[in-house]
């Protein structure tokens, strides 16, 4: 950026690829700080695009604002970041496990329902979605009603 140009919040969303209302919300979060007005304008500096930046690539490898914030109260690299920056770090590669284990076995689950009840290959049957949800999709599969009795 132009070190003569001041930076208002406009500018300052452009240059970090955001909105406005993003800034806006940052600053009520205290993730940036709201600069005093100059001239009847808040100026911001390079280091807000910086940070603003830096909070949108952390947003997409999964932290969330209040991680965000946890992180950004070290201004440089130092044993204790480095040590905060690892446990965290770690801590969100085991809940994007996880949610990758969670969202696998949504993905086979949604496969049985769609080759059991969603398939055109099965004979009709009165079987109800809730009974083949409640049987594994048995019913479905096999064109039975299923034995709800246990017999």
């Amino acid at each position: 950026m132009n070190e003569n140009k001041p930076i208002t919040i406009g500018v300052l969303a452009k240059a970090a690829n955001v909105g406005v209302e993003t800034i806006r919300f940052y600053q009520r979060k205290a993730i940036i700080e709201q600069p005093l007005k100059t001239n009847g304008y808040r100026h911001y500096s390079n280091e807000d695009i910086r940070t603003v930046r830096l909070v949108k690539k952390l947003q997409g490898v999964g932290f969330s604002l209040d991680e965000i914030k946890e992180l950004l109260i070290f201004d440089h690299c130092c044993s204790e970041s480095r040590s905060v920056v690892k446990q965290k770090s770690l801590t969100k590669i085991e809940e994007i496990k996880t949610q990758i284990s969670e969202l696998q076995a949504t993905v086979e689950a949604l496969e049985v329902f769609s080759n059991t009840c969603g398939s055109s290959e099965i004979a009709e049957t009165n079987c109800h979605l809730l009974d083949c949800f409640e049987n594994h999709w048995q019913c479905c599969s096999t064109g039975n009603a299923p034995n709800l009795t246990g017999e």
